[in-house]
C-alpha cells in the first residue's frame, strides 16, 4: 500500500509549473499543469486509507514519486525512520570529523570577529597529542575527515603539513580514506600554497569576502591596515581550478542588495561566476568580544528574507546557486560524539563559536573523552524528536531543530531557534527551480 509522505511541499511555480519538494529526500521537481492535476486525483485515491486501483498511468506516475520519496510503500512511519536515522549519526563512532585551528592568530582585524585578539601556535606536545588520539580511533574507523580552522589557519602552515603527514599515514595503514577542508580568508592562499594543499587532499575552502571591494577593505582590512580585496580574489581565480570554493559572506542590517549586487559584478569580471559557490551568512553576536556589533545582527526571521533576496540576485546574475534544502541527520558536529573541535592550546569544543572560550571547553584532547562533562551534554542534550513542535515539523529533516548553542540559551524566542529554511522555503524552491530549468536550458543548447 502507497502513503504519501508528510515532507512533501508543493507550491506554484515558474511558467504555469508546480514545484514539488520533499523535505525526506530533497528531491525538486517541475510538474507540468497536467501533471499536477494527475498527481492530486492520485493523491486523493491514496489518502482514503484503502489499497486504491490504479490506471497504468498511475503506477508509473506513482513509480516517478517513490523514487523522489513523495510516495512511499508499506506500513514505514517516516518520522520513526528518521528519528533511528538521527540517533544512528548520533553515536556513530566510526566516522570521525577533527576540527583543527592550529593557531588562533590572525592576519586580519574584522570588526566583528569573535576571536578579538588571540594569538598563538599549537606547540609539538599538542600536536603529538592530536596525532596519538586519531592514532588511537583509526582501528575502528571507515573515514577521517579533518576541517582546518582559526584564526587564519594558513599562518602556520607548516604545523597543517607536519599534521597531515602523519594523518595520511595512519590513514593509508587502516586503508582509511581521508580527506580535509579549510575556512580561511583566502589572503594567503597564493598559487604555491595551493598546489601544497591539493596534495594534503584540502580539497574544499571557505573563504569570506564581505561584499564589494570597498566594503570588504573597510570590514576585513589586515592588521596593518591594508587592503585584502584584490589579493583574495586573485588567489580564489586560481584555486578555484583545483578545488571546490564557497564564498561566504557575512550579512548584517548594514549589507545591501546593491552591495551584493557590485560583489557579483566584480566576481563575475574574474571569470568566478561557475566556478564558486556563493553564500550568505548571518552575523551572530555570540560571544562578549563581538558584542559591539549586536545591534547589526539580523534575527533568524529577517534574516531569511533578506536571503531570499540575495539568492536572486545570484540567480539573476547567472552565478551557481549551491544552497539546497538537503536532508541531514544531524544539524551540526555538537551531536554528533565523534567530531572534536580542538584549538592550539589542545581544548576541545562543540561549537565553532566557542573557540578559545576556556570555560566552554569540554576537555582536553590529551585526555579521555568527557561525554558527561556539562558543556558537552548541554549541546548535545536537545533532541528534536522530543520536542513536539520539532516532531511535528514538514521541514524536519532538513532543519533537525536548528542551532543547539541557540537552543541551550535562556529566552530565546521559538521563531529564533529554526533554521532560516523554515521562514523562506517557498521563495528559495522557487529560486532553485528557476536556477535549474536555466542550467537545463543550457545544456540542451549546448548539445544542439
Amino acid at each position: 500500500m502507497y502513503k504519501l509522505s508528510r515532507f512533501n511541499h508543493f507550491q506554484s511555480g515558474p511558467d504555469a509549473y508546480h514545484i514539488a519538494y520533499n523535505a525526506s529526500s530533497g528531491a525538486v521537481a517541475l510538474m507540468t499543469e497536467e501533471n499536477y492535476a494527475a498527481f492530486r486525483r492520485l493523491a486523493e485515491k491514496l489518502s482514503n486509507g484503502q489499497a486504491p486501483v490504479l490506471t497504468d498511468d498511475e503506477r508509473q506516475l506513482v513509480q516517478q514519486l517513490v523514487y523522489g520519496r513523495f510516495v512511499y510503500e508499506g506500513a514505514r512511519d517516516e518520522t520513526r525512520s528518521f528519528k533511528f536515522m538521527h540517533r544512528r549519526a548520533r553515536f556513530d563512532t566510526q566516522n570521525l570529523g577533527l576540527v583543527i585551528a592550529p593557531t588562533m592568530a590572525c592576519n586580519m582585524a574584522c570588526e566583528y570577529c569573535f576571536e578579538g585578539n588571540k594569538a598563538g601556535r599549537m606547540s609539538h606536545e599538542v600536536a603529538q597529542a592530536v596525532v596519538g588520539f586519531v592514532d588511537g580511533q583509526a582501528p575502528l574507523l571507515r573515514s577521517l575527515d579533518v576541517c582546518w580552522y582559526g584564526g587564519e589557519p594558513l599562518l602556520a602552515m607548516d604545523i597543517i603539513e607536519a599534521l597531515t603527514a602523519d594523518f595520511m599515514d595512519i590513514a593509508k595503514k587502516h586503508e582509511i580514506p581521508y580527506d580535509a577542508s579549510m575556512i580561511s580568508n583566502g589572503y594567503l592562499l597564493t598559487r604555491d600554497v595551493v598546489d601544497r594543499l591539493r596534495d594534503m587532499r584540502v580539497n574544499q575552502i571557505q573563504i569570506t569576502l564581505d561584499g564589494p571591494s570597498h566594503v570588504h577593505n573597510r570590514k576585513r582590512p589586515l592588521k596593518n591596515g591594508k587592503e585584502s580585496f584584490g589579493r583574495i580574489l586573485e588567489n580564489i581565480t586560481y584555486a578555484s581550478g583545483f578545488m571546490s570554493i564557497s564564498v561566504r559572506v557575512n550579512v548584517d542590517r548594514t549589507f545591501t542588495g546593491d552591495m551584493v549586487q557590485q560583489l557579483l559584478d566584480e566576481l563575475a569580471a574574474a571569470g568566478l561566476q561557475k566556478r564558486v559557490a556563493v553564500n550568505f551568512g548571518k552575523i551572530e553576536s555570540s560571544t562578549t568580544a563581538c558584542a559591539n556589533i549586536a545591534e547589526q545582527c539580523y534575527g533568524n526571521r529577517d534574516f531569511a528574507a533578506i536571503e531570499a533576496e540575495f539568492y536572486r540576485l545570484l540567480l539573476e546574475n547567472g552565478f551557481l546557486i549551491e544552497s539546497l534544502p538537503s536532508p541531514t541527520a544531524t544539524v551540526c558536529m555538537s551531536q554528533q560524539i565523534n567530531s572534536v573541535l580542538v584549538d592550539h592550546e589542545g581544548y576541545l569544543y562543540r561549537c565553532f563559536n566557542y573557540v578559545g572560550d576556556h570555560a566552554k571547553s569540554t576537555g582536553k584532547i590529551s585526555e579521555p573523552l568527557d561525554y558527561h562533562h556539562e558543556e558537552f551534554q548541554k549541546l548535545f542534550a536537545f533532541d528534536p524528536f522530543e520536542d513536539a513542535e520539532c516532531r511535528g515539523c514538514s521541514i524536519l529533516p532538513i532543519c533537525m531543530g536548528g542551532c543547539p548553542a541557540r537552543r541551550a540559551e535562556d529566552g530565546v524566542p521559538t521563531d529564533q531557534l529554526c533554521d532560516s529554511w523554515k521562514h523562506n522555503l517557498e521563495p528559495m524552491l522557487e529560486i532553485i527551480a528557476l536556477e535549474r530549468q536555466q542550467r537545463m536550458t543550457a545544456a540542451v543548447e549546448e548539445k544542439s
